[in-house]
């Protein structure tokens, strides 16, 4: 009886370890503000990939709350005129951890779309983002930024 007692007990306290590593009752995901100058603003006008539509997509970024060098951009396509369309949206960066690339796909009609969310790692210190549709069409989105 004393044994399974200890069974019972050790089985317990690993279930209790096992749930605090793996994040049950975890609060949410977080972001923080991030310090950033955009000098040619944070939306890209563009034609979408069909129907000879012409389009707005907001890019929002935020850091990422509790990991160092990351930033999360927020890519929203705004609506298209003669929508649905589409378009990839190429973000290119550099930063303290190197150059990196990432492609997006939005999709709209002549509202707005669902906002896609993509994780990028930057690493800490200044940086700098790029954002254009591709194949490029329009002009782009550029920001200068302090990545905690």
């Amino acid at each position: 009886m004393r044994t399974l007692r200890r069974m019972l007990a050790g089985t317990a306290a690993a279930l209790g370890i096992a749930a605090a590593v793996c994040g049950v009752n975890a609060t949410p995901a977080r972001a923080d503000w991030i310090p950033e100058f955009a000098p040619l603003g944070s939306t890209i006008l563009t034609f979408g990939d069909a129907n000879f539509c012409a389009g707005a997509i907001y890019v929002g970024l935020e850091a990422a709350h509790g990991m160092p060098g990351h930033v999360i951009a927020h890519v929203s396509p705004l609506g298209y005129i003669s929508g649905p369309c589409g378009n990839h949206i190429a973000l290119a960066w550099l930063g303290s951890a190197g150059t990196g690339t990432r492609d997006v796909y939005v999709h709209a009609g002549t509202t707005a779309g669902e906002t896609q969310t993509v994780d990028l790692w930057m690493g800490m210190g200044l940086a700098k983002l790029f954002a254009n549709s591709w194949p490029l069409q329009g002009p782009w989105a550029e920001w200068y930024l302090i990545v905690p």
